[in-house]
């Protein structure tokens, strides 16, 4: 028996095939987990301005921010402004944000000292994958906010 391929063959062939789709997404798609990024969206949204204040901070510092990936671990150096205070101290913390998977998230606080100015992150606290560094710190009144993308091998 051989089927003569005609519009009307095609049309019929690709409803059935859309509607094989559609059930497929109403079956299998609501077993997907998913995760959201914040559970205090709406919160976070309106302090977002001073999230804009804090990166404009880093824009303005006279050095910028690095980051160095190595077999160790990550190393950053968090530069400082003389021009605000005579603090020895940097308060802060990092956040490895791990868009896959809230488990993987890392969050720690630090202190350093201006002079040494040096922030490293161990190899253990990461696994293999991408990574959202989120670094906040305070140097005297004024904070700061840099994020960068990184790929740990």
């Amino acid at each position: 028996m051989k089927i003569k391929f005609s519009w009307d063959v095609g049309i019929v062939l690709s409803l059935i095939t859309f509607m094989i789709f559609i059930i497929y997404i109403a079956f299998f798609f609501p077993n997907v987990e998913s995760q959201l990024v914040s559970d205090r969206y709406y919160e976070e949204e309106i302090k977002y301005q001073d999230t804009i204040n804090e990166k404009k901070n880093v824009l303005n510092l006279d050095k910028k921010v690095e980051i160095i990936v190595n077999n160790n671990g990550i190393k950053i150096i968090i530069p400082y402004d003389n021009k605000i205070s005579n603090d020895n101290i940097i308060h802060g913390y990092f956040t490895l944000f791990r868009s896959s998977s809230k488990d993987l998230d890392v969050t720690r606080h630090f202190k350093i000292s201006k002079y040494s100015n040096v922030l490293f992150i161990p190899k253990k606290m990461m696994k293999k994958g991408c990574y959202k560094i989120i670094i906040k710190w305070k140097y005297h009144t004024k904070k700061y906010l840099f994020e960068k993308n990184i790929f740990w091998k």
